[in-house]
C-alpha cells in the first residue's frame, strides 16, 4: 500500500505516553515542587490534597487581585490554622498581612466557597465568574482565574500566577 495509507506502528513520544500522563497533571497544576518531582507522586485526591495544603502552608499560592475600587495587586494566599484550629485563609504581600476593603484579615476555609472564572456567577444570570473579573480579564485568560466567595455576599476575584489550576484550587478548596 502507498506510504500515507500506512499506520505509524511504534513507541508514542514521552509526553502522550499513560504512565507519565498520570505525573504531568500535576506537574501542570503546580503541586510538585519541580518537574523532576512528578514522577514521585499520583494524582489521587488525597495526594492532591495533601500537596496543596503544603504548598499553601508554606510559600503560599501567588494570586493577581483584581478589584472595583484599587489597581490589580499580587499578593499572595496562604493557609494557617486560627485560634480555634480551622483551617483559615489570609493574604501576604512582600512578606507581611494584606488586607483592604476586599480581603479580611483571614477567613475561615469551612465558611467561603470557591468558584472558577467559568462557572456560572450567581448574582448575574446568564454571566460567568464575577463582575470584577469580567471588568479586568481576558476571556482567554478566564482558566487561569477564580473567586473566593465571603459571608455578606463579598467576594475576592484573582488569577493565579503560578501553574497551579483555579480548578484545583476550587476542587478542594471546602475540604480544606
Amino acid at each position: 500500500s502507498p506510504p500515507s495509507s500506512r499506520i505509524a506502528v511504534g513507541r508514542q513520544p514521552a509526553h502522550r505516553r499513560p504512565e507519565t500522563m498520570a505525573c504531568m497533571g500535576l506537574s501542570c497544576a503546580g503541586l510538585c515542587a519541580d518537574d523532576d518531582a512528578a514522577d514521585n507522586y499520583t494524582t489521587d485526591d488525597e495526594t492532591r490534597l495533601k500537596m496543596l495544603k503544603e504548598k499553601l502552608a508554606g510559600a503560599g499560592i501567588q494570586i493577581k487581585k483584581f478589584s472595583a475600587k484599587s489597581p490589580m495587586k499580587k499578593i499572595v494566599l496562604k493557609m494557617k490554622n486560627d485560634d480555634a484550629g480551622d483551617a483559615a485563609m489570609y493574604f501576604e504581600q512582600h512578606g507581611e498581612p494584606y488586607t483592604d476593603v476586599d480581603c479580611p484579615v483571614s477567613v475561615r476555609f469551612a465558611v467561603i466557597g470557591m468558584r472558577r472564572a467559568t462557572d456560572p456567577d450567581p448574582y448575574s444570570k446568564h454571566m460567568a465568574g464575577s463582575r470584577v473579573l469580567r471588568d479586568n480579564l481576558s476571556p482567554t485568560d478566564a482558566l487561569k482565574a477564580a473567586v473566593i466567595d465571603l459571608p455578606k455576599k463579598a467576594s475576592v476575584s484573582f488569577g493565579i500566577v503560578t501553574r497551579l489550576q483555579p480548578s484545583t484550587l476550587a476542587k478542594f478548596a471546602s475540604k480544606l
